[in-house]
Protein backbone atom coordinates (compact mmCIF):
# COMPACT_ATOMS: atom_id res chain seq x y z
CA UNK A 1 0.00 0.00 0.00
CA UNK A 2 1.37 3.42 -0.97
CA UNK A 3 1.44 6.26 1.54
CA UNK A 4 1.02 9.76 0.15
CA UNK A 5 2.65 12.75 1.78
CA UNK A 6 2.23 16.47 1.17
CA UNK A 7 -0.46 18.06 -0.92
CA UNK A 8 -2.52 15.50 -2.79
CA UNK A 9 -4.68 16.76 -5.62
CA UNK A 10 -8.02 15.13 -6.31
CA UNK A 11 -11.50 16.16 -7.32
CA UNK A 12 -12.31 17.70 -3.94
CA UNK A 13 -9.38 20.14 -3.85
CA UNK A 14 -9.09 23.39 -5.75
CA UNK A 15 -6.56 26.15 -6.04
CA UNK A 16 -6.58 29.71 -7.31
CA UNK A 17 -3.84 32.18 -8.10
CA UNK A 18 -4.31 35.94 -7.88
CA UNK A 19 -3.81 37.47 -11.34
CA UNK A 20 -2.59 40.68 -9.70
CA UNK A 21 -0.10 39.66 -7.00
CA UNK A 22 0.39 35.90 -7.56
CA UNK A 23 -0.94 34.85 -4.12
CA UNK A 24 -2.12 31.23 -4.15
CA UNK A 25 -5.24 29.91 -2.46
CA UNK A 26 -6.16 26.27 -2.07
CA UNK A 27 -8.47 24.13 -0.01
CA UNK A 28 -10.98 21.31 0.10
CA UNK A 29 -14.03 21.97 -2.06
CA UNK A 30 -12.79 25.53 -2.43
CA UNK A 31 -14.44 28.08 -4.65
CA UNK A 32 -13.77 31.80 -4.99
CA UNK A 33 -15.46 33.72 -2.23
CA UNK A 34 -15.15 35.12 1.27
CA UNK A 35 -14.11 31.77 2.79
CA UNK A 36 -10.89 31.84 0.79
CA UNK A 37 -10.47 35.61 0.41
CA UNK A 38 -10.45 35.54 -3.38
CA UNK A 39 -12.75 36.81 -6.10
CA UNK A 40 -13.35 35.66 -9.67
CA UNK A 41 -14.91 37.57 -12.54
CA UNK A 42 -16.97 36.26 -15.43
CA UNK A 43 -13.79 36.11 -17.56
CA UNK A 44 -12.15 33.89 -14.94
CA UNK A 45 -9.69 36.46 -13.60
CA UNK A 46 -9.01 35.55 -10.01
CA UNK A 47 -7.73 38.03 -7.48
CA UNK A 48 -7.53 38.69 -3.75
CA UNK A 49 -10.56 40.39 -2.21
CA UNK A 50 -8.17 43.05 -0.91
CA UNK A 51 -7.47 44.07 -4.52
CA UNK A 52 -11.18 44.44 -5.11
CA UNK A 53 -11.26 46.83 -2.16
CA UNK A 54 -8.31 48.75 -3.65
CA UNK A 55 -10.21 49.29 -6.91
CA UNK A 56 -13.78 49.43 -5.51
CA UNK A 57 -14.19 53.22 -5.73
CA UNK A 58 -13.00 53.27 -9.32
CA UNK A 59 -15.01 50.22 -10.35
CA UNK A 60 -18.25 51.33 -8.63
CA UNK A 61 -18.68 54.18 -11.12
CA UNK A 62 -19.20 51.97 -14.17
CA UNK A 63 -22.31 53.16 -16.05
CA UNK A 64 -24.92 50.56 -16.87
CA UNK A 65 -25.97 52.22 -20.12
CA UNK A 66 -24.15 54.23 -22.75
CA UNK A 67 -26.51 57.21 -22.79
CA UNK A 68 -25.21 60.64 -21.86
CA UNK A 69 -26.92 62.28 -18.88
CA UNK A 70 -25.97 63.94 -15.58
CA UNK A 71 -25.28 60.91 -13.39
CA UNK A 72 -24.68 63.10 -10.33
CA UNK A 73 -28.24 64.43 -10.26
CA UNK A 74 -30.34 61.74 -12.02
CA UNK A 75 -30.93 58.36 -10.37
CA UNK A 76 -32.07 56.73 -13.64
CA UNK A 77 -31.31 57.21 -17.32
CA UNK A 78 -34.07 59.34 -18.90
CA UNK A 79 -33.80 57.36 -22.17
CA UNK A 80 -33.76 53.72 -21.04
CA UNK A 81 -34.59 53.81 -17.31
CA UNK A 82 -31.42 52.01 -16.18
CA UNK A 83 -29.94 53.07 -12.82
CA UNK A 84 -27.15 55.63 -13.18
CA UNK A 85 -24.46 53.26 -11.83
CA UNK A 86 -24.17 49.55 -11.44
CA UNK A 87 -23.98 48.46 -7.79
CA UNK A 88 -20.98 46.30 -6.93
CA UNK A 89 -22.55 45.06 -3.69
CA UNK A 90 -25.27 43.15 -5.59
CA UNK A 91 -22.86 40.55 -6.96
CA UNK A 92 -21.40 37.54 -5.25
CA UNK A 93 -17.64 37.29 -5.33
CA UNK A 94 -17.63 34.35 -7.74
CA UNK A 95 -19.93 35.98 -10.31
CA UNK A 96 -18.34 39.40 -10.52
CA UNK A 97 -19.17 41.08 -13.85
CA UNK A 98 -16.29 42.18 -16.03
CA UNK A 99 -17.33 45.81 -15.45
CA UNK A 100 -16.02 45.45 -11.88
CA UNK A 101 -12.89 43.44 -12.63
CA UNK A 102 -9.72 45.57 -12.53
CA UNK A 103 -8.11 43.26 -15.09
CA UNK A 104 -11.04 43.41 -17.53
CA UNK A 105 -11.18 47.21 -17.14
CA UNK A 106 -7.43 47.58 -17.87
CA UNK A 107 -6.72 49.05 -14.43
CA UNK A 108 -4.11 46.32 -14.01
CA UNK A 109 -3.20 43.20 -15.96
CA UNK A 110 -2.79 39.47 -15.57
CA UNK A 111 0.83 38.52 -16.28
CA UNK A 112 0.00 35.54 -18.50
CA UNK A 113 -2.24 37.69 -20.71
CA UNK A 114 0.29 40.53 -20.88
CA UNK A 115 3.04 38.04 -21.76
CA UNK A 116 0.92 36.70 -24.64
CA UNK A 117 0.19 40.25 -25.82
CA UNK A 118 3.84 41.33 -25.71
CA UNK A 119 4.98 38.20 -27.51
CA UNK A 120 2.54 38.94 -30.35
CA UNK A 121 3.21 42.67 -30.58
CA UNK A 122 6.90 43.01 -29.72
CA UNK A 123 8.09 39.87 -31.54
CA UNK A 124 10.49 38.69 -28.83
CA UNK A 125 10.14 34.97 -28.27
CA UNK A 126 10.05 33.30 -24.89
CA UNK A 127 13.03 31.19 -26.00
CA UNK A 128 15.13 34.36 -26.48
CA UNK A 129 14.27 35.62 -23.00
CA UNK A 130 14.77 32.19 -21.43
CA UNK A 131 18.23 31.95 -23.02
CA UNK A 132 19.17 35.28 -21.37
CA UNK A 133 17.93 34.06 -18.00
CA UNK A 134 19.75 30.73 -18.36
CA UNK A 135 23.00 32.66 -18.89
CA UNK A 136 22.57 33.87 -15.31
CA UNK A 137 21.43 30.54 -13.91
CA UNK A 138 22.06 27.38 -15.93
CA UNK A 139 19.88 25.28 -13.64
CA UNK A 140 16.71 27.14 -14.53
CA UNK A 141 14.05 24.94 -16.11
CA UNK A 142 11.19 27.38 -16.56
CA UNK A 143 10.51 30.93 -17.69
CA UNK A 144 7.85 32.71 -15.65
CA UNK A 145 5.39 35.11 -17.27
CA UNK A 146 6.50 37.91 -14.95
CA UNK A 147 10.11 37.49 -16.02
CA UNK A 148 9.13 37.64 -19.67
CA UNK A 149 7.00 40.78 -19.15
CA UNK A 150 9.78 42.48 -17.16
CA UNK A 151 12.42 41.69 -19.78
CA UNK A 152 10.34 42.98 -22.71
CA UNK A 153 9.27 46.10 -20.79
CA UNK A 154 12.88 46.93 -19.96
CA UNK A 155 13.98 46.34 -23.55
CA UNK A 156 11.30 48.68 -24.95
CA UNK A 157 11.17 51.18 -22.07
CA UNK A 158 7.58 50.29 -21.20
CA UNK A 159 5.83 50.93 -17.90
CA UNK A 160 2.57 49.49 -16.57
CA UNK A 161 0.83 52.81 -17.25
CA UNK A 162 2.03 52.87 -20.87
CA UNK A 163 0.94 49.26 -21.43
CA UNK A 164 -2.50 49.74 -19.87
CA UNK A 165 -3.11 52.89 -21.91
CA UNK A 166 -2.04 51.02 -25.05
CA UNK A 167 -4.55 48.25 -24.28
CA UNK A 168 -7.39 50.71 -23.61
CA UNK A 169 -6.65 52.70 -26.76
CA UNK A 170 -6.20 49.65 -28.98
CA UNK A 171 -8.93 47.31 -27.76
CA UNK A 172 -11.43 49.34 -25.67
CA UNK A 173 -12.90 46.12 -24.21
CA UNK A 174 -11.43 43.01 -22.66
CA UNK A 175 -13.38 40.84 -25.13
CA UNK A 176 -11.52 42.40 -28.07
CA UNK A 177 -8.21 42.02 -26.22
CA UNK A 178 -8.95 38.35 -25.45
CA UNK A 179 -9.91 37.76 -29.07
CA UNK A 180 -6.54 39.18 -30.15
CA UNK A 181 -4.34 37.21 -27.73
CA UNK A 182 -6.29 33.95 -27.75
CA UNK A 183 -7.43 34.08 -31.41
CA UNK A 184 -11.05 33.52 -30.41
Amino acid sequence: MKTRCGFVSNSSTSSFTCDICGEEYSGWDASPGPDYGCVSCENEHGFCESHLEDYKAEMSKIPLCEHEFDRDTCEFCPECGEPRWDDLSEYSSYELPSAFCPVCQFVTYAEHEMAAYLEKTRKITRDEVFAKIKEQNRRRRKLYDGEYVTYVCEKFGLTDDILLKELKDTFCTFDKFAEFIFNR
